[in-house]
């Protein structure tokens, strides 16, 4: 969204296809750091964000056990201006910059799922086609950007290789409402169990939890019973005793599969994958939205120009979409690679 907010705005034009009705995503990225709101500050959006957008802010990111809290991340000297993460909802988030986006002249289509890739005589990659309510369009277009997340369709479709780096934990999500006198932590805590540990974020009206998990063991969590899950959250958190009776299975829960996944290159002719199309990497702390997003900042400065042109010249685009990855990729790797090494660590103490 934020790459067809930045195209529209620098008068390329552009469409973007958003598979479901509406944007009402649950236990998705919600956290933009520092960086990214620096970033909508030198675009003027990001006072009207925080003012628009219902948000909590957080300062720092805590690991709780029984004796101790050791603050792991120290967010209040990362910018002058925005010294926090902002925790924004995706489903109030993406309709307020698709706003923005359409007052630029951008199209959206809600509901618009993605069939396939259409393909020019020299089999460049010339546009897609997709279904609203079971109909049947298609659309041109010079290049296309595939940012449908961790199971690309689009990905799948154009026959990029991905390849899982082992990530060793899943997360089950629950969403808590909040009560009034309920404590006050910094916003993204976690909490160690004598089997894991258990996520807690401050969402405003609501709590999210999540229980970290073996990756490939929900079959195993099942057979011990939401109990054990209850239990354990219950002896991290006791002002959760009673809060937690609603769970009558482990299915009420979401599961999230955590995956780190490398991708053998982001571009076809045509085509440029970005974020967790390109690049899967962990939900935890919350990076996946910012890399996704600061792939959108990095690609709309190099195709802005190119897209001006009449008509675009599909060289240039196709140099410009592998300068992102020539950009992006290194950084995104050495995350990917710490990441793997986190999770691993934290799998051995289940």
């Amino acid at each position: 969204m934020l790459l067809t907010y930045l195209l529209a705005r620098g008068g390329a034009e552009v469409t973007l296809l958003e598979s479901r009705h509406d944007f009402a995503r649950r236990f998705r990225g919600d956290t933009l750091a520092p960086g990214v709101l620096e970033y909508l500050d030198t675009l003027g959006r990001a006072d009207a964000l925080l003012a628009d957008v219902p948000h909590t802010r957080t300062d720092a990111f805590r690991w709780h056990t029984a004796t101790r809290t050791w603050t792991l991340v120290d967010y209040r000297g990362a910018s002058a201006r925005f010294p926090f993460y902002a925790l924004l909802p995706q489903a109030e988030f993406l309709p307020w910059l698709a706003d923005r986006a359409r007052a630029h002249g951008a199209t959206v289509h809600m509901g618009a799922r993605f069939s396939a890739l259409r393909h020019d005589d020299s089999g460049r990659v010339s546009g897609v086609a997709y279904t609203v309510d079971a109909a049947q369009h298609e659309i041109d277009a010079a290049l296309v950007v595939g940012a449908d997340g961790r199971n690309s369709k689009v990905r799948q479709v154009s026959g990029l290789a991905a390849t899982e780096l082992g990530a060793s934990l899943d997360i089950l999500w629950h969403a808590l409402p909040r009560r009034d006198d309920d404590p006050s932590y910094s916003g993204l805590d976690l909490f160690g169990t004598p089997h894991g540990s258990l996520a807690l974020l401050d969402q405003g009206t609501d709590w999210q939890l999540g229980w970290t998990i073996r990756a490939g063991s929900l079959a195993e969590v099942r057979a011990r019973g939401v109990d054990a899950l209850r239990d354990a959250a219950v002896g991290a958190l006791a002002w959760l005793d009673g809060r937690l009776d609603d769970l009558g299975d482990v299915s009420d829960l979401t599961l999230l599969p955590v995956r780190i996944t490398t991708i053998e290159r982001w571009t076809r002719p045509g085509l440029v994958l970005l974020g967790d199309a390109a690049h899967v990497v962990s939900p935890v702390g919350g990076n996946g939205i910012n890399l996704a997003l600061a792939d959108a900042a990095d690609l709309a400065n190099r195709l802005v120009g190119p897209l001006r042109r009449t008509p675009p010249d599909p060289r240039q685009l196709d140099v410009a979409a592998a300068g992102l990855e020539s950009a992006r990729r290194p950084g995104v790797e050495r995350e990917q690679r710490a990441q793997v090494r986190t999770e691993r660590a934290a799998a051995e103490r289940i």
